[in-house]
């Protein structure tokens, strides 16, 4: 019976820190608020309810990309893969240049020849 009840109660593990959990919370319950604030200020009636409604939207779409910004720096700061990063597949990157040159061959490459004109000349007659 004991044993069961210890395996009931394993503890969550979460891969965030409190921190980013608290910080998730805040940002959910600022939207939450910010929709409502919205709906409120669109349904009353006094002079200054449609600029509030304009500015609540407004926030509604700003704090969303605050956010994102605000991860993705602190990702490129720490060097660290976020959900803020551009690649579409999810995969962490080195944040190394996005095309590798291979300096060693490019000596052995051939060089265009400087008279062009007399090779397009003689194949072409």
């Amino acid at each position: 019976m004991e044993n069961m009840e210890k395996e009931n109660k394993t503890e969550f593990k979460s891969k965030y820190t409190k921190g980013q959990r608290i910080a998730a919370m805040v940002c959910i319950v600022l939207l939450v608020l910010l929709y409502v604030a919205t709906l409120v200020f669109s349904l009353l009636k006094f002079e200054w309810a449609g600029k509030l409604a304009r500015i609540s939207i407004g926030f509604t779409i700003l704090l969303p990309i605050l956010i994102w910004a605000y991860i993705w720096m602190i990702g490129k700061v720490f060097h660290k893969h976020t959900i803020a990063d551009f690649d579409l597949m999810g995969k962490p990157t080195d944040h190394g240049p996005a095309i590798q040159v291979d300096t060693a061959n490019l000596s052995s490459r051939t060089k265009p020849s400087e008279n062009t004109e007399d090779t397009i000349g003689a194949s072409g007659d």
